[in-house]
């Protein structure tokens, strides 16, 4: 947990943890509790999310004329190009495309960590959201013949939540799913109620993910190695800061070999 304490016109900030002392009879005798001054760490996140905000707005101007200019190009002369010439064409459209999707992600990212996302809260039943996620992938899951599956809880189980954001989380990681399990696998949505929180689920049967990279997926740029689907290593650092915006938390339950089990947790109220 992260303390933020106030020290004249300034914030400082201390990673706290606190520890138990126990006697010989395993009675509480005291505890102790250890800060570690991460103020500098702060502000050095500080400056390279301001850095990543800027550089990406810079960056949205010319790629936004980019992608228009090929999209011209492709409109009048693919069809009078050889077959190589629009091969490039086509090549440089995906990349402007690629790059148009990382520069977005980047600045929902920062805006994200610094709260600057406003989110508009209502109740609403976890099966309607699983509901919505699904219709996205439907057709795409039946022309790659994978198995997409829903265990929608009862109406009764209801969360406060912004709805629009939780269902970018869940259609994130059910397209992840989907580019790694094979034809013929199997992806399952659940929701369930525990005490005072309503939980999701995206379960999948495919390759899994090490357990080296489990406590690191949720990083920026971090993809597992051999996995790499081409994409901006983005998507599920937003998925932790939407959920961590919502005073929840998710993770991952993994075995290699046996598939990936991504779950998060949001407070019922």
């Amino acid at each position: 947990r992260v303390l933020c304490l106030q020290q004249g016109e300034g914030t400082r900030y201390f990673l706290s943890a606190v520890a138990a002392i126990r006697g010989r009879d395993r009675s509480l005798s005291g505890v102790v509790l250890m800060l570690r001054d991460i103020t500098r760490l702060k502000e050095v996140e500080r400056m390279k999310s301001e850095f990543v905000m800027a550089a990406s707005h810079e960056l949205r101007t010319p790629l936004t004329g980019l992608s228009m200019s090929v999209e011209l190009l492709t409109e009048s002369l693919a069809a009078k190009l050889p077959e190589r010439e629009r091969e490039l064409l086509k090549a440089a459209r995906e990349e402007v495309h690629r790059m148009k999707s990382l520069v977005d992600d980047l600045l929902n990212l920062s805006r994200l960590e610094e709260g600057r996302i406003e989110m508009e809260f209502e109740t609403v039943p976890a099966a309607t959201i699983l509901a919505h996620a699904v219709s996205v992938f439907r057709n795409q899951s039946e022309m790659k013949g994978v198995e997409l599956v829903v265990s929608a809880p009862t109406a009764e189980v209801v969360v406060r939540l912004d709805a629009n954001k939780i269902a970018w989380v869940l259609t994130n990681l059910i397209s992840n799913a989907l580019r790694y399990v094979n034809s013929g696998g199997r992806i399952e949505l659940s929701a369930g109620e525990t005490a005072g929180a309503v939980w999701f689920s995206v379960a999948d049967d495919g390759p899994g993910i090490p357990v080296e990279f489990q406590s690191r997926i949720f990083q920026k740029f971090i993809q597992v190695k051999g996995q790499e689907s081409g994409g901006s290593g983005l998507g599920l650092a937003i998925c932790k800061e939407i959920v961590r915006a919502h005073s929840g938390s998710i993770w991952v339950e993994s075995e290699p070999g046996s598939g990936s089990d991504f779950r998060f947790q949001l407070p019922k109220s």
